[in-house]
C-alpha cells in the first residue's frame, strides 16, 4: 500500500506495520489508524506519526527515555488489558512533541504518552497521574538540566 506521508512524500508500507489507536488521540478521536515512520531507520527516537485517512495530518513522536532517563509512567491493569498486551514488556512508550523554530521553543507531552502494544500493534494514550508530568515540558529546559 502506499501512503503520500507528510514529511517523507510518497511511502509504501505493509498492513502489519499499522498501528490502532484505541479511541483516537485527545482532539483526534475519529483518527484512529497510523503509520509511525522513523527519521531515522531502526531508530526509534524520533517517529512521524502518519495519520492513514488524512495525509496533512501526522504527529512527531519521541521515546522519552532517550530525553528522560528517569521518566517512570505506569500503566493499569485496565490499561494493559484493553491493549491486550501480557506485561509491561511488550509496552512502548511515545510523547507527543510540538517542534518549534528552536529547541528552546519545543514543547514534549510527558502527561499524556501514547502507550504502544508492539507485539499486536495496538495503541492507547493515557493520561498519567503524575503531578510533575505536565502537557507542555518545554525541551530547552531539559537541555539546560543535562548540561
Amino acid at each position: 500500500m502506499n501512503i503520500n506521508a507528510k514529511y517523507f512524500g510518497a511511502v509504501t508500507y505493509e498492513e502489519k506495520q499499522l498501528i490502532h489507536i484505541i479511541n483516537g488521540l485527545i482532539g483526534f478521536e475519529s483518527h484512529i489508524d497510523y503509520l509511525p515512520i522513523p527519521f531515522q531507520e531502526g531508530d526509534d527516537a524520533l517517529i512521524s506519526l502518519q495519520c492513514l485517512d488524512d495525509e496533512d495530518l501526522s504527529f512527531i513522536l519521541m521515546n522519552p527515555f532517550g530525553i528522560i532517563p528517569d521518566y517512570s509512567p505506569e500503566l493499569s491493569d485496565q490499561d494493559l488489558k484493553e491493549l491486550g498486551a501480557d506485561s509491561i514488556d511488550d509496552i512502548s512508550f511515545y510523547v507527543i512533541s510540538v517542534i518549534r523554530e528552536t529547541v528552546a521553543e519545543s514543547t514534549i507531552n510527558l502527561k499524556a504518552p501514547l502507550v504502544v502494544n508492539a507485539m499486536n500493534r495496538q495503541a492507547k494514550q493515557i493520561i498519567l497521574e503524575h503531578p510533575e508530568y505536565t502537557f507542555r515540558h518545554a525541551l530547552g529546559d531539559m537541555k539546560r538540566k543535562e548540561d
